[in-house]
């Protein structure tokens, strides 16, 4: 991406091991991150460009000499950011503090939207999935990347249970949004308001439907100044792309997206 709305496809070099902790992952599939929009929308122009793409899944082709917990064959996903899953941080669970870590399409770094991608701190990164590169699950388990754990986050910090309110679809935005809400919960408001916009209005409307004692959790990316859920067994969390295309296509994934003609688009490199 060179700046807001221009994604360019380009041939660079293959990658390469740097470090002894590196993996080099052949990408199998990727997709489009609602985040990637706020650049699209907004980036300013960079001569440069930066590589993007943060949710992906592939094949294990090379592997530093320190890696020990994977070998080359192995079907991998990797989260949104890369960490090493050692430090103090991340044994609180705060892997994006990761003292080690850092952020897919960084300088040095490659995106996943792309063919292959050296991956650093490769242990603490990397998670084995135990299926089969061809198997009909692999656009579920890309899921497991950020947008379903994103969405389940949402769900626990929000401590949605039964017996609780999350909310039902509505379509109406604003203030007619929040007298819809209303009008669902009998006045209440809602126990659980999970935001996943990040912009003003979008919390405004959160604060403006949550219950008295209910919690809005923040999921969106903040576009402004700041001043356990069981899905059960027949959720199909890959359900949620809803287009695929290929590596050159990637330009037009963006725009559809931009456009909401697309939902979460599929990349199949």
């Amino acid at each position: 991406m060179y700046q807001a709305g221009d994604v360019r496809v380009e041939t660079v070099p293959d990658p390469v091991l740097r470090e002894p902790t590196d993996a080099i992952v052949r990408v199998t599939s990727s997709c489009i991150c609602g985040s990637d929009l706020w650049p699209y929308q907004s980036m300013a122009a960079s001569a440069q460009g930066r590589r993007m793409g943060h949710e992906f899944i592939g094949v294990v082709e090379e592997l530093g000499a320190d890696v020990v917990g994977l070998k080359r064959g192995d079907l991998v996903v990797a989260p949104f950011l890369w960490a090493d899953n050692t430090c103090d941080f991340c044994r609180e669970g705060l892997h994006t503090s990761c003292r080690h870590g850092g952020g897919w399409g960084s300088p040095g770094v490659d995106g996943g939207q792309g063919e292959a991608v050296r991956v650093p701190q490769a242990d603490g990164t990397l998670v084995k999935l135990p299926v089969a590169p061809d198997s009909a699950l692999t656009s579920s388990l890309l899921t497991l990347s950020d947008v379903f754990c994103t969405g389940h986050h949402g769900a626990v910090t929000a401590r949605v249970e039964p017996g609780r309110t999350v909310t039902d679809v509505v379509a109406e935005r604003g203030e007619a949004g929040i007298d819809a809400v209303r009008e669902l919960t009998r006045g209440d408001g809602t126990h659980a308001v999970i935001e996943c916009v990040g912009t003003e209005q979008s919390l405004a409307t959160a604060l403006g439907v949550v219950r008295d004692g209910g919690i809005v959790s923040r999921l969106g990316v903040s576009q402004y100044r700041l001043v356990p859920m069981d899905f059960g067994t027949m959720i199909e969390p890959g359900r949620v792309f809803d287009r695929t295309i290929g590596v050159d296509e990637v330009p037009e994934g963006y725009r559809a997206m931009a456009d909401r003609a697309a939902l979460k688009v599929l990349i199949k490199p």
